[in-house]
């Protein structure tokens, strides 16, 4: 097995196990946060759990940080390709990707902190104080969540083109991947504009990026050779 191929399976298993960090701490320890209803119940949740606070955190900067590695070695595999900017453009997108997860994560660590304050507050005051301080970190969470998300779809755009400009995938793959990202950059705006966000545009690319991950773990990047060995003829 050639070092290129060997490199694109660890990428295929660097897209695994960033879908199995984000998807984690989404669905399960995110969601773990509350232990009670009401604005309180929120608050009680994120002082009782600093232990929940922190692997939130944690498992937040290492997927950016895999994701960063895995955009930076696409670069150096298409330095002598034609997708070459497109993959230092999607190197960019990353980047500013993992500055405003950073921002997200922070939130959390706010939702500690303003609740340990909400809750030495006497008892009357304690709930006055609930739920406007809630309102103002939800919409600071929120307000970094979806345009995160929205720099996720357009890297994942830039991906499955830098991808199939390279000849790594088949162009299929890459189509799809293309169109999904457009599907959830369009459902994930629903929520920049204030509206509920429609999973349904999100699922295509969590489908779609498996596959791929998937597709390359076992067969590996098809590599056609530099793009002035691609201009030679057969």
């Amino acid at each position: 097995m050639s070092s290129m191929q060997f490199s694109s399976r660890l990428f295929g298993a660097g897209i695994l196990i960033g879908m199995a960090l984000d998807i984690g701490s989404n669905f399960w320890l995110q969601d773990g946060i509350r232990v009670g209803p009401g604005a309180l119940g929120l608050f009680e949740g994120a002082v009782s759990q600093p232990e929940r606070i922190g692997a939130i955190v944690l498992v937040g900067l290492m997927s950016g940080f895999i994701a960063l590695a895995m955009a930076g070695w696409l670069c150096s595999v298409t330095a002598a390709r034609s997708a070459f900017w497109l993959a230092l453009t999607y190197l960019g997108a990353k980047a500013t990707a993992f500055g405003m997860g950073g921002m997200e994560l922070a939130s959390f660590q706010m939702m500690r902190s303003v609740g340990e304050a909400v809750i030495q507050a006497p008892g009357s005051q304690a709930q006055d104080l609930a739920e406007p301080m809630q309102l103002v970190v939800r919409s600071l969470r929120n307000g970094v969540h979806f345009p995160h998300m929205m720099v996720g779809g357009f890297s994942a755009f830039l991906l499955y083109l830098t991808l199939m400009r390279a000849g790594f995938i088949p162009r299929v793959l890459g189509a799809l991947g293309v169109l999904a990202s457009l599907s959830q950059m369009t459902g994930v705006f629903t929520g920049v504009l204030g509206h509920e966000v429609h999973l349904a545009f999100l699922a295509p690319l969590l489908l779609v990026h498996l596959t791929l991950a998937l597709w390359v773990l076992i067969l590996g990047f098809r590599d056609r050779g530099a793009a002035g060995a691609e201009r030679q003829p057969a």
